[in-house]
């Protein structure tokens, strides 16, 4: 899924992406479309085969190398790649150590987050909400974009009039929802875990802009 025009997270940041995590599951597609120059990409596992099939390097490749091809192991090692391999039992999943891998970055993209197991999918957005607290990170799939807001980052879009959006609280409480430029508007709105109210907003005329005084917010557009 390409990346709306207009979307940025932040006060007044740059829509500049310091790193890239690519996920076993993502599509060349997708991940030719959101390689950007400077990022340092990290490969998950067969992530690295994803990157070697649309012909890019990775500056790490991290996880216990149970699905990336060897040959495409063997390739990226003849490159001088580093190679980060773990212990298939072992606490964390590959995601969680690639993350910690670029936790002095500032903007985080995660590729194919959202494929293959229900379970590894949640993972995963729980790693991006955790994320969030220190970074401006959003999860791309092809199936749909995962931002998260918090009192810190607002998310300020410049989306067509009529756009499909969904916001559902990550934390059990989330404060101070404030919506600007939706046709379903709030102000100093409060949602909880279990009530999904915010799902399936339109957007107004742009520019639209969402913000939080207390917990995380996801915001997700669909294809």
């Amino acid at each position: 899924m390409e990346l709306p025009h207009g979307v940025q997270g932040g006060r007044a940041r740059s829509p500049r992406v310091a790193a890239i995590l690519v996920f076993p599951r993502a599509s060349p597609a997708l991940v030719r479309a959101h390689l950007r120059p400077g990022a340092r990409v990290v490969a998950i596992d067969a992530g690295a085969d994803v990157l070697r099939a649309v012909g890019a390097v990775p500056d790490l490749i991290v996880g216990d190398l149970d699905s990336v091809s060897p040959e495409t192991l063997g390739h990226y090692q003849s490159l001088g790649v580093p190679v980060e391999r773990h212990p298939s039992a072992k606490r964390d999943t590959d995601a969680a150590l690639a993350l910690r891998r670029v936790a002095d970055e500032e903007e985080i993209a995660f590729l194919g987050p959202g494929g293959g197991r229900p379970d590894h999918a949640l993972a995963n957005l729980h790693l991006l909400a955790a994320a969030s607290l220190r970074a401006r990170v959003r999860a791309v799939d092809d199936d749909g974009i995962t931002e998260v807001v918090t009192p810190e980052r607002e998310l300020q879009l410049g989306l067509p009039e009529g756009t499909l959006l969904s916001a559902i609280p990550f934390d059990a409480r989330v404060e101070g929802i404030t919506y600007d430029g939706m046709q379903y508007p709030l102000v100093e709105a409060t949602m909880v875990a279990g009530d999904p109210y915010g799902v399936s907003n339109l957007t107004g005329p742009p520019p639209q802009r969402i913000r939080v005084r207390k917990g995380r917010l996801l915001v997700m557009l669909p294809a």
